[in-house]
């Protein structure tokens, strides 16, 4: 059940007897990179939550139940606690669900490390150790909450609910519904590549299959567009979509989900090793420099990939990923050591 302590911060609201304090929220344009801060409709908001799970069948089951919640929104997950602490200071996510054990650290490690980086977010703690000793460490080290996993799990979801219905009182509780597909390039949108790949991922879950998540940002193409205009620039945007379905199989999910990147969905890769080359393969294809009404234009390319279900189980879990690597964003290997 969740703690029934006060915390050491002013809070703005009590939630099940516990002081939980506001964290400004990010909901995003489709039109934008996963993790804009950019709000598509000021009057709506999406509550951002990052899992931090050891279990990929738990956090399976936490993403499945959350994503059927109206106003959720699972950005990203983690297994270890390096990893956790690189993605969520990065993307900063409204609330956290952290499990104490990981398989490289502690939930704790990561309680500290991120308030110690000045994340001001909600913390929620999940544990089979519900006893009092574990529960006054974690509020003492600056968790909002403290769930028994065995026994508290309905009350967690039942709290959310409540925190999300608050945060939306005078807002128009609808889903912003912009296009599926990239007025340019025809490629798939944001939305439609989310949703294609929660399905792939449902079909490959059952069949215990790989899928491969590469996502390119292209450098020099958001200044193109805007010195040339969209239209101007769109023989480029047709042309980088061209080169890299010529990467991709019939079976394979290609779109433009952000104003400078793209993304590939390979539903059933052979190995981690093919992903890999195929990204290479891919770099390859847009090195060429591309014709833009007879001059030479050259973008830079950054390529991530991450891998179903070695990096992450749920489709915006990976996107995510592929999206921190392709930017450079330094993210520790699973086996790395926590940093105190």
């Amino acid at each position: 059940m969740i703690a029934r302590q006060s915390l050491r911060r002013e809070p703005d609201i009590s939630l099940g007897g516990v002081p939980l304090m506001w964290a400004r929220g990010r909901a995003q344009d489709a039109g934008q990179a996963v993790t804009t801060s950019h709000r598509i409709d000021p009057e709506y908001r999406f509550m951002d939550i990052f899992l931090v799970e050891d279990s990929s069948a738990i956090r399976r089951l936490l993403a499945r139940r959350l994503e059927d919640m109206a106003g959720a929104r699972v950005v990203g997950e983690a297994d270890s606690a390096p990893q956790a602490i690189a993605l969520i200071d990065w993307l900063q996510p409204d609330t956290v669900l952290l499990d104490m054990t990981l398989l490289v650290g502690t939930g704790i490690d990561v309680l500290r490390a991120l308030r110690r980086k000045g994340y001001r977010g909600r913390i929620l703690m999940l544990t089979h150790h519900a006893m009092d000793a574990y529960r006054d460490m974690c509020m003492q080290a600056g968790a909002d909450g403290f769930y028994d996993k065995a026994s508290g799990m309905e009350t967690l979801f039942g709290d959310l609910e409540e925190l999300m219905q608050s945060e939306l009182v005078g807002g128009r509780q609808q889903r912003p519904s912009p296009l599926l597909r990239d007025a340019e390039t025809g490629l798939l949108g944001q939305v439609a590549l989310l949703e294609r790949l929660d399905q792939v991922l449902r079909l490959v879950n059952a069949e215990a299959g790989k899928v491969a998540v590469t996502v390119v940002v292209l450098k020099g193409l958001e200044a193109l567009l805007r010195s040339q205009g969209v239209s101007g620039a769109a023989p480029v945007l047709v042309e980088i979509g061209r080169r890299m379905s010529g990467c991709a199989g019939p079976a394979d999910l290609l779109a433009r989900h952000a104003t400078e990147q793209f993304a590939l969905v390979v539903s059933r890769a052979g190995s981690v090793q093919e992903a890999e080359a195929l990204t290479d393969r891919i770099r390859e294809s847009l090195a060429d420099p591309f014709d833009l009404g007879g001059h030479e234009v050259r973008l830079d390319s950054h390529v991530g990939l991450a891998v179903y279900p070695r990096d992450a189980i749920s489709a915006r879990g990976l996107l995510v990923l592929a999206e921190a690597r392709a930017h450079g964003t330094r993210l520790p290997e699973r086996g790395s050591a926590v940093v105190h």
